[in-house]
Parts: structure tokens; sequence; C-alpha cells
């Protein structure tokens, strides 16, 4: 892994990046030019589905033009979208979670037509959307998650009587990390750790547990932060906004 460094507010500052990929070099990149040395170490991984089939015959519907409305929650969605080569079609509306997630989809080629004002999160995402829309005047819509999401947007959806179907589109398993990475984490040597989901909370309270004195544990959002500290992560900083970039702007200078 790559330390070279330019200078900057967060040099001398070594940051646990806990997803890879793509993601994960564009992190590591954003960090770099603020000063810091990013050690790309994944706690969390997406994979397929236990029921790649069922998947696989959504997608299809989804890219004949089944659906009138495809609600995305994360990255990782638009991400299986992309690998398996669906087209969404022109006459099918995608609602994003939040700024993140839309620049994901916009970045697939496909266009957003709702994103939420204020938080990104579901509740707040299906609240506004359910605002605007009629359930008598919008056709079929699609929720696509996790494994181990929540069912924030279907139940909402499914209370107010949409014309819904809900499909797991991955599983989110957990990454073993490195020896070498682990002991950096406990000896504070990594004095700063990025946690972007309850996932990654979760695998890092299992895998290392208490933080040494001084670790600086940034989270992506408010409910991020309210996982990790049920699991006994006290949080240092929470990003304003929700984004990548506001987290990374607001971890302490060194």
């Amino acid at each position: 892994m790559s330390t070279d460094t330019a200078p900057g507010p967060l040099a001398g500052r070594r940051v646990l990046v806990p997803r890879g990929g793509a993601w994960g070099e564009r992190v590591a990149r954003l960090l770099r030019e603020r000063g810091a040395a990013p050690v790309i170490a994944p706690l969390i991984q997406t994979r397929e589905p236990r029921d790649v089939a069922a998947r696989d015959r959504v997608f299809a519907a989804l890219a004949d033009g089944a659906y009138d409305w495809v609600f995305l929650t994360s990255a990782a969605s638009v991400e299986q979208l992309v690998a398996a080569g669906v087209k969404v079609p022109a006459g099918t509306h995608i609602a994003a979670v939040g700024r993140a997630t839309a620049r994901a989809v916009t970045e697939a080629g496909y266009d957003v037509d709702f994103v939420p004002a204020g938080r990104s999160s579901a509740s707040t995402m299906i609240r506004q959307w359910c605002a605007l829309h009629d359930p008598d005047r919008v056709g079929r819509c699609l929720v696509l998650r996790s494994d181990l999401a929540m069912a924030v947007v279907s139940d909402e959806l499914e209370v107010r009587g949409y014309d819904l179907e809900v499909c797991i589109a991955y599983r989110t398993v957990g990454v073993d990390l490195a020896p070498d990475v682990l002991h950096a984490v406990r000896v504070g040597d990594i004095d700063t750790v990025l946690v972007t989901s309850t996932s990654v909370a979760r695998e890092l309270a299992e895998q290392v547990g208490a933080l040494p004195a001084g670790t600086v544990l940034a989270s992506l959002g408010p409910g991020t932060t309210r996982d990790a500290e049920r699991r006994g992560l006290p949080v240092t900083v929470t990003a304003p906004d929700q984004s990548i970039e506001s987290l990374i702007h607001a971890l302490p200078p060194t």
C-alpha cells in the first residue's frame, strides 16, 4: 500500500480505509491530498445474494421496464446493477438515499430523479418521497438492498399502499484484517479509523475491541455513530452531511 502524501492538515496521520475497490482508492486519494497516509484494509465486502436466480429475475424485469420507481439506499446497490450490465430504461425513475449514492448512480450512467433534502437516511428519503407521490398514481416500485439492511423503505411503501417488490441485491460479509494491520490499530500506529457503515462498526468492535486512547474514530453519519457507540466504540467526529468528502474534511488536523 502506498503512503505517498502531499503536505496538508492531516500530515502524519495514518487512516484506516475500511473498504477496497474503486471506492477505497478514491478515498485514499482524497486522504493523500490532505496529507494523510491511507491504509486500505477492507473490513467488509459485498458478495452475491444467496438467491442469485431471484435477483437475476428482478434485474431482467428492471431492464425490461417493469418498474416505475427503483429505490437505492447505497452505492453498493448501484455497483451490483453495473456488474450485472443492467440498463435502467428511461421510463424508470431512480430515488437515491443521498448525495453519495446519487453520485454513484450518475457515474454509472443512470439518471437520478429524486434525492432527499437534509440527512441521508432511508427514513428521510421515503418520508419525503411519499409526501410527493400518490400511491394511486405510481406504478410498481422496486427496493434494492443488502441482506443486512433494515426494511425501512419497503415497510413504509407497503403501509402506504404502494405496489412493491423487494430484491436482496447483495450480501455484506466481514473481512478479517491482516495481522499487521490489526496490530497497528490496536497499538495506535494507525491513529484514525473511518467507520462508514454499521457493518464496519460491527467488524471493528469484534476484531479490534477497545481502541487505544487518542485514536480518532470518524463516523459517516448519526446512525453509524449510534451503532458504533452501542458497541463500545466512542466516536470522535461525525460527518456533517454524510459524505466521505465531508468526513475527511472533518478529521482533526495533526
